[in-house]
């Protein structure tokens, strides 16, 4: 049971039961002892079927707790820890454009971009493509929660600079591998059977996973869930990303990005797309 309210937020500790509240201040303080090099303001992002009035609500209620996590940072936080603000509003033009707007002139170190983006990949990407041209252009962008690859390359064709997402590592847990498919959702399924199989995952990628070992042998890890198949599945599935992101920080500094996500999205490999 969660409840949410002006001053945080109150739910059930899934361990025993027992009643836990977390406000702006106590997120902020939680994310200044952690170290990190980012903070994240303390928001709600709401479910994609919450109506427009409730959305309204909770985007005001986040902005204004973005204030109380500016202040508590402002006299508290690391020295060296940059604040990013939220922009929600949901699916909601007006609201989105509000809200990008009232984070744009908080004053943050950077903008991510939260909430829910729609049901679908194309209700997403209409609401990328509204809110990211609203954002000061030399501000860091952030978007909450997306990694499948053409997210990604979509994202970056629209100026957004970080991502996060439990992609790579949920992948791997389930047994799953990124490859160069698109048919698929560059997609590999490695607990299927694959005796006999001596290619590695994805042929030319440096990881180790791909360099010592073949689909055989991680099929086979895999089904019998072991855990070095996991650990090997996470090595591979964060190697593809980072390949990714490198070829394409690389295609946008010699003005080949349009021509480098065509490659990816006709097939290539992130090492082999030009």
């Amino acid at each position: 049971m969660v409840s949410i309210g002006e001053e945080g937020v109150r739910f059930k500790s899934y361990k025993d039961g027992s009643s836990l509240f977390i406000s702006p201040e106590v997120s902020m303080e939680v994310q200044a002892k952690l170290g990190s090099d980012i903070a994240l303001v303390f928001d709600e992002c709401t479910p994609y079927h919450a109506d427009r009035e409730y959305t309204a609500r909770s985007m005001e209620r986040t902005h204004r707790w973005l204030d109380r996590c500016l202040d508590w940072h402002g006299e508290h936080g690391p020295e060296r820890q940059a604040v990013f603000g939220i922009v929600q509003g949901g699916v909601h033009e007006d609201l989105r454009r509000e809200s990008a707007a009232a984070i744009s002139a908080a004053g943050v170190d950077g903008i991510a971009i939260g909430g829910t983006l729609g049901r679908d990949k194309e209700e997403m990407r209409g609401v990328l493509e509204l809110t990211a041209p609203l954002l000061p252009i030399d501000a860091p962008k952030h978007l909450l929660g997306i990694g499948d690859v053409d997210d990604l390359l979509a994202g970056i064709a629209l100026g957004l600079d970080l991502f996060d997402c439990a992609i790579p590592t949920r992948l791997a847990r389930h047994g799953t591998a990124l490859v160069p498919d698109p048919e698929n959702r560059f997609r590999l399924d490695l607990r299927k059977d694959w005796t006999g199989d001596r290619n590695p995952i994805a042929e030319g990628c440096p990881c180790p996973a791909c360099q010592y070992h073949d689909r055989d042998y991680l099929s086979y890890l895999s089904r019998a869930e072991e855990l070095t198949a996991v650990r090997l599945l996470c090595l591979h599935n964060l190697t593809y990303l980072h390949q990714l992101m490198t070829h394409a920080r690389a295609a946008i500094e010699v003005g080949t990005l349009a021509s480098y996500t065509g490659a990816v999205m006709n097939g290539a490999a992130p090492w082999e797309a030009r």
